[in-house]
């Protein structure tokens, strides 16, 4: 009797927290904090959680590729399992690499610049290795460089991979013929180039002897800027029920795009209570075109914009860098110290958005677990603590 009367007194506190008025009205509320006796990832690319095939348990990882070669695997309460040595891979690809961990036998580093795929197993065992343009018709190899997004996981399933294409700046204007005096044509050829380019590369049945490759969305870039602007940014996009949800720091949007034929299916305009999201790209002009880069840069560098995007099953998680508002005058410096969640439910409609305090939580460390949203605390020593939080 006395256990009931605790649960009802919780529940009412709960229901209370939540604004009891508005049935409708749901909060993010914390739920729990995982704590990892760990001092590796500096990156939020380098941490993630995964679902083991094996036994059908989450377990988390954390990893520091350039100094420690290794990764630190957690099971779900935070308690340590293994550490897997990764010094072989780095010897052998000392590119910079993206890893992601499809489960315990299964773990992918793809390398920057090389276009090459590597998987070994828990016992740091290299058991697969693959150069990309080696499957490419041979007119096209070399010319492409096939980029992991650094905060997401790269595979969606053990039967297909997408990655961000980039044409490498050699292929659009031959290197003879670059000198100062055509520097600005050189960038806008690229840029013009660049525009018109698929976004996607997909590489399917990547562990069998069917093996396939395809190139796809080579408009993305049209919805959101002209042909001479300066729109590069790394890969932004997810893959979520079968979709790939791609998002850009020039733009307010999400576009639903479908991963068998890459068609934009759907753009969700997103509006923050708290912040302005994307700002469009800067147009470059010949003259002025080292100019207007260095200025996009420190412009997009204080704008808002789409951090990540998560899904629960029921709700999607849109997390938002907000405006920096520095000050000019560095003595009334006020660098925004806070970030946002946009929630959707199933069908992109809004819920609403919740404000984080981003001295308290990383804003880019973001990832989805079974148990909630998590997001890591700042401020932390010899350990990581993740605080879950929950949808009530």
């Amino acid at each position: 009797m006395k256990n009931i009367v605790i649960i009802l007194a919780l529940l009412v506190l709960l229901l209370a927290s939540c604004d009891f008025k508005d049935k409708n009205k749901l909060c993010l509320e914390p739920v729990l904090d995982i704590h990892f006796s760990t001092k590796m990832a500096f990156t939020p690319g380098d941490a993630g959680s995964f679902i083991d095939s094996n036994d059908s348990k989450e377990y988390f990882y954390f990893c520091n590729k350039p100094t420690d070669h290794r990764i630190d695997i957690f099971d779900a309460k935070g308690s340590f399992v293994k550490a897997v040595d990764i010094q072989e891979v780095a010897n052998k690809f000392r590119e910079v690499l993206f890893v992601t961990i499809v489960s315990m036998d299964t773990i992918l580093f793809s390398s920057f610049y090389t276009n090459e795929l590597i998987a070994i197993n828990s016992n740091s065992e290299i058991w697969f290795y693959l150069n990309i343009d080696s499957i490419l018709p041979k007119e096209i190899q070399g010319k492409h460089e096939f980029i992991a997004p650094p905060q997401t996981s790269f595979s969606c399933n053990r039967e297909a991979l997408y990655y961000r294409v980039y044409p490498r700046f050699k292929n659009v204007v031959a290197i003879d013929s670059i000198n100062m005096n055509c520097i600005d044509d050189y960038n806008l050829a690229f840029y013009n180039y660049f525009y018109n380019s698929p976004y996607f590369f997909k590489l399917s049945n990547y562990f069998s002897d069917t093996l396939s490759f395809e190139f796809g969305l080579n408009d993305i870039y049209h919805q959101i800027c002209v042909a001479n602007s300066n729109f590069g940014e790394g890969p932004t996009y997810t893959y979520i029920n079968d979709k790939l949800i791609f998002y850009s720091m020039f733009s307010n949007s999400l576009f639903i795009i479908n991963s068998d034929n890459f068609k934009i299916e759907k753009e969700i305009g997103l509006s923050s209570k708290f912040t302005k999201i994307g700002h469009p790209a800067v147009v470059l002009t010949k003259g002025k075109v080292i100019e207007q880069m260095g200025e996009s840069e420190k412009i997009m560098e204080k704008s808002g914009k789409i951090l990540r995007v998560f899904y629960d099953n029921s709700y999607y998680y849109i997390v938002l860098k907000h405006e920096d508002l520095k000050s000019e005058n560095p003595k009334e410096s006020k660098t925004a110290s806070s970030f946002s969640v946009i929630v959707l439910n199933n069908d992109f409609v809004f819920v609403d958005e919740f404000l984080f305090d981003a001295k308290e939580y990383d804003q880019y460390s973001g990832m989805m677990t079974q148990k909630g949203l998590a997001f890591k605390k700042t401020n932390t020593q010899n350990e990581k603590i993740y605080t879950v939080f929950n949808l009530f």
